[in-house]
């Protein structure tokens, strides 16, 4: 049993389908660049869309997660832990605003949530 998968095409089918994959491509390539010029505001908008009035509970391995650290707030949220918070640390954020204000003791800590992503790689 031989299998033949020889497809002979003709040259006007031939000319549609090289139009179909250079449209496909441009249209693939426009999408990427895109993506790529506008998330950078797409993060910012993000952070700065943030705003949240609490305080740490709880700072655990979440086993759901691989082990990653979660941070547990008074206002029943919970997340990776991305920033050093310490339990019993007061959080505010204000939306609009890239500073992050962390009451600790006796002491105010400003997290600038632009510069940690820059330091993280996320934005330029």
């Amino acid at each position: 049993m031989e299998n033949n998968f020889n497809i002979e095409v003709d040259k006007s089918s031939k000319k549609t389908i090289i139009i179909f994959i250079i449209v496909f491509g441009s249209i693939l390539l426009l999408t990427i660049m895109y993506l790529i010029l506008n998330s950078n505001s797409d993060r910012k908008q993000k952070l700065l869309s943030i705003e949240r009035h609490t305080r740490v509970i709880d700072i655990y391995n979440n086993k759901h997660e691989h082990n990653f650290l979660y941070v547990k707030f008074s206002n029943g949220s919970q997340k990776i832990l991305e920033y050093p918070y310490r339990v019993g640390d007061s959080i505010s954020k204000k939306k609009g605003d890239s500073i992050e204000y962390i009451f600790r003791k006796d002491s105010i800590i400003e997290n600038n949530l632009f510069e940690e992503s820059r330091k993280n790689g996320l934005l330029e």
